[in-house]
């Protein structure tokens, strides 16, 4: 059967207005993906804010990475680490109570929690895929948490409030805490190991109710 002019030319019109569709859809999920980030972004730094009472020293439980992780199973890892990096940064520009040392702490602790959490329950089909992206996103977090600490954060801490004894003071309360070492054995990393679990939890079902609004 052969083909008419005018035929061939509705054909190239309506592929077209399909690639023409199709890149408006494009368009407009980024634009949805920037501004929920942004929004997450904001939520984040919030929460932040909201901290507990300290747990010893500088330790507080704070709800701030749950954005992180809806965005991080939302968009991927990386949209996890922006929301962190953004929370971060705007703590530590306002309202920084420790020149910037927590939230340098809490940017690589809250990374290495997000990244495998994400990366491993968008990449698995498996119906327990939280709970092995949680658990590996907790022992990441514990062992970043205990090598930023010993050779970042305690030191700068040391430095910043005139020597190691004073901040050791602040973990006078548990009696095995004797030197830096035991400081984030006994202190900080039973201290990270709550923390992971929490947020996985508080993560998991925030995120279960929110994820169809999140894709719609």
């Amino acid at each position: 059967m052969k083909t008419t002019k005018y035929e061939v030319n509705a054909d190239v019109r309506k592929n077209n207005i399909g690639k023409s569709v199709a890149t408006a859809k494009g368009k407009s999920f980024t634009t949805k993906a920037m501004v929920t980030i942004s929004l997450l972004s904001a939520l984040s730094y919030v929460l932040m804010l909201l901290e507990s009472p300290p747990f010893i020293g500088f330790l507080r439980l704070e709800l701030s990475d749950i954005p992180a992780i809806i965005g991080g199973f939302t968009y991927g890892p990386i949209a996890g680490v922006t929301i962190e990096l953004i929370k971060n940064l705007i703590k530590a520009i306002t309202a920084t109570k420790t020149a910037g040392i927590g939230e340098l702490a809490n940017l690589a602790i809250s990374a290495a929690y997000v990244i495998p959490a994400s990366f491993i329950f968008r990449k698995m089909k498996s119906k327990h895929k939280a709970f092995l992206a949680f658990s590996v996103a907790t022992i990441s977090m514990t062992i970043t948490g205990f090598l930023v600490n010993y050779f970042v954060t305690i030191p700068l801490y040391a430095s910043l409030y005139g020597g190691m004894d004073n901040v050791l003071a602040g973990a006078a309360i548990i009696p095995a805490i004797k030197d830096k070492f035991t400081l984030i054995l006994y202190g900080i990393t039973p201290f990270n190991i709550v923390k992971g679990i929490f947020t996985g939890l508080v993560g998991h079902y925030t995120y279960r109710f929110l994820k169809n609004k999140l894709s719609s």
